[in-house]
């Protein structure tokens, strides 16, 4: 795994035990991942979860400044839409 990663899962799991009270078994490194990252210049994002996580931790590294900032979402709604199912409403396209 790439190190930058490897410091955003340290970073979430840190904040899962010490703020929400995780146990450390539930949040090890082997179980847990990152969905997506992204790194431009000196500056990344990482989106992590785990397998026994119920929320997803955003990890913004700013290089210019060498900090972190983490906000976390949990999921409020999961649907699946098929595209034959979709149509756009009307009213969405009103002027």
């Amino acid at each position: 795994m790439y190190e930058l990663q490897e410091k955003a899962i340290a970073i979430a799991r840190n904040i899962l035990v010490s703020e929400f009270h995780y146990a450390p078994l539930h949040v090890a490194e082997r179980k847990m991942y990152v969905v997506w990252f992204c790194k431009t210049l000196q500056n990344w994002k990482a989106l992590v979860s785990g397998e026994e996580v119920s929320q997803y931790i955003e990890i913004t590294y700013n290089g210019d400044k060498q900090e972190a900032y983490i906000d976390i979402y949990d999921k409020a709604y999961n649907a699946c839409v098929k595209d034959d199912d979709f149509a756009p409403s009307p009213y969405l396209w009103k002027e």
